[in-house]
């Protein structure tokens, strides 16, 4: 038996709230590194500033920052799968799933099975540290046994032959297919298209995306975190320490979001499974259904034509983008034979309403230059605290300053419990200041010794 009854079904909310939980923990889990630095930095700031009020900070801040990603990612979700319907089957050793779009992979890379009390998620790595999950629900599966023999059928397929597999998926779309391309990525030139892809959604050719608002609000929250951690060190506000915790934020954001990502899909390439998924015959069809884009390692994605919005060129490709403006298909340049053809897939796409619009051009920052930026910044503010220790020095011992502000209230208060430690040892018995005196010969030179004490 290599193929499995279709499992149809719809979500209810309290699923989609136990899909998002369980989803999250996975995600959490694979991103323990960033778990690690994090308790790294809390360890830091309770040995250089040992005070409970700036941990406690830190502390509720990533406790918010976590329930805003949780809350974020569940309302993303409950917009895709609420009243939705999908459908789920094992057919010729690949797992089949269709909701809006189409997709199929493989059951040998299915190496993620996770089963919560009501919901099975089976899932694979799409990158580096970054599962992707087909989920169905357990009440679909008439008994135990059934669910035994689904999984069973998942660990151990019975996978056809390539040459089976692309012979029986081109009978089935030679009646209803326009075009049909074909072209084969290594990983240098796969590379090249991806960076041409993450330019065009960084550009800005797409309209304002997640990307946007996620600098501004990460700016605003990193500004405020480190503006507050600092006046609680002082005990005090001061415009410098606003200055201080605005720069390190935008700074912060222009090494996270404004960075060539060239250099994160590269690293992408070091995973084997990822590699053997990219490099190989990549085909695309349009059909009266959709666009079809059959990868290698046997993994299959259509879209629907109403999923599709936007179509961009490049020097080397053409990108049909998803609605959700991460999803797309692209097609090099070199699968065309004639200008005909471009011709004609031109006017394909415009007669299923896809939008032609100009790419914009991304500008990124180089990372030597955040860098020099992050090193002058560290320079200026030595030099500020130099001066100011310097100014604080050559005030006298007994000065109070006039300025109720900033470091001068600290510095007069130290003042004040200066002057009534002295005002105590004045009060003390004449024996007793002898006896200081004496104690204080055997560690200051004679022409040292304080008046208060020398008597």
């Amino acid at each position: 038996m290599d193929s499995s009854r279709i499992y149809e079904y719809v979500m209810e909310p309290s699923e989609i709230r136990e899909f998002c939980l369980a989803v999250y923990v996975e995600q959490l889990k694979c991103r323990k590194g960033t778990g690690v630095r994090l308790l790294l930095i809390l360890a830091a700031e309770l040995l250089f500033i040992p005070i409970p009020e700036v941990a406690a900070l830190t502390v509720l801040v990533l406790a918010l920052m976590l329930l805003a990603v949780g809350i974020y990612n569940y309302a993303v979700t409950v917009k895709l799968l609420r009243g939705q319907q999908g459908s789920l089957w094992i057919e010729g050793g690949k797992l089949k799933a269709r909701r809006r779009d189409y997709s199929e992979i493989s059951c040998r890379h299915i190496g993620l099975i996770r089963r919560t009390k009501h919901l099975l998620l089976l899932g694979y790595m799409q990158g580096v540290r970054r599962p992707a999950w087909f989920v169905i629900p357990l009440r679909v599966f008439g008994d135990g046994q059934e669910l035994d023999l689904f999984l069973a059928m998942l660990r151990t397929p019975q996978e056809q032959t390539q040459e089976e597999y692309i012979d029986r998926n081109s009978q089935q779309n030679a009646e209803a297919e326009f075009l049909r391309f074909s072209y084969r990525l290594d990983g240098e030139r796969w590379v090249r298209l991806q960076k041409g892809a993450a330019d065009l959604i960084n550009g800005g050719s797409l309209g304002k995306t997640a990307r946007i608002y996620g600098m501004i609000i990460w700016g605003c929250v990193m500004a405020a975190i480190l503006t507050g951690a600092v006046c609680l060190a002082a005990e005090t506000f001061h415009w410098l320490f606003a200055c201080y915790g605005l720069t390190m934020a935008v700074l912060m954001i222009l090494r996270i979001y404004c960075r060539d990502p060239e250099k994160t899909i590269r690293k992408q390439l070091k995973s084997p499974e990822i590699a053997a998924r990219v490099c190989g015959l990549w085909q695309v069809s349009l059909a009266e259904n959709g666009i079809s884009v059959t990868m290698p390692a046997d993994f299959t994605d259509m879209f629907a034509w109403t999923s599709l919005a936007w179509l961009l060129e490049t020097e080397e490709a053409f990108y049909l983008f998803h609605r959700d403006k991460k999803h797309f298909v692209m097609i090099a340049k070199e699968s065309f034979l004639s200008w005909d053809q471009v011709h004609l897939f031109h006017r394909i796409c415009a007669d299923h309403g896809i939008q032609k619009i100009a790419p914009k051009k991304a500008r990124y920052v180089p990372g030597w230059l955040v860098g020099l930026l992050f090193g002058l910044f560290l320079f200026v503010c030595a030099g500020i605290l130099m001066v100011k220790i310097f100014l604080d020095s050559r005030s006298a011992p007994g000065s109070v300053c006039g300025d109720t502000t900033g470091a001068c209230r600290w510095r007069n208060s130290l003042h004040r419990r200066r002057d009534l430690r002295w005002k105590k040892v004045q009060r003390r018995p004449m024996g007793y200041e002898r006896l200081l005196t004496e104690r204080a010969r055997l560690f200051f030179p004679v022409k040292e010794i304080p008046s208060v004490l020398a008597g």
